[in-house]
């Protein structure tokens, strides 16, 4: 085999190996994405928040918060917007953040303070139920003691109606 022919075969050669890592970077590349269809999407409110854009953790906080196309979450929404607050410091979003935060806070303040009203009325109406009970159990007690003392005094009539027949029984023996 001449210089030429060896030359031109290690050109083959060196073609075939190029075709075949192309074919398989290609394969690699299809089936890369054909796993990326598979693979779930990151919910909003992740550690993706934190790579994102003032605007957009803005409107993470207020995607949490709405409840339109998911379940509200008031921690996810909280995080956005502190992350938002000190990422940010100059963002136009800032105050609106503040806001938002403020009126959770004033919304939690309001639920507890709601919460410590409800058990308060458990604990009233418990509390009046018992007295009522103890009420109803002290007149089954004061309606016993009546029935006792008449009982008594019908008893007490009875002897003292022998008695004084006897009385009178006895000044007529004399």
């Amino acid at each position: 085999m001449g210089a030429g022919q060896r030359t031109g075969v290690i050109t083959l050669r060196k073609q075939g190996f190029c075709i075949n890592i192309s074919i398989v970077i290609m394969i690699m590349i299809c089936l890369g994405a054909c796993a990326a269809h598979n693979v779930p999407i990151e919910p909003p409110g992740i550690l993706a928040a934190r790579f994102q854009s003032d605007a957009a953790l803005f409107q993470e906080g207020y995607a949490q918060l709405s409840g339109e196309d998911r379940p509200i979450d008031y921690g996810k929404a909280r995080k956005a917007f502190e992350l938002l607050i000190t990422k940010y410091p100059q963002s136009k979003w800032r105050n609106y953040a503040k806001s938002f935060l403020f009126l959770m806070d004033e919304t939690q303040t309001a639920r507890e303070q709601e919460e410590k009203e409800r058990q308060a009325c458990i604990k009233i109406k418990a509390l009046w139920e018992h007295t009522q009970k103890e009420c109803r159990t002290d007149q089954l007690k004061t309606q016993d003691d009546l029935s006792r003392l008449r009982k008594e005094n019908e008893q007490l009539n009875q002897e003292n109606v022998l008695l004084w027949n006897e009385k009178e029984q006895m000044k007529k023996n004399r």
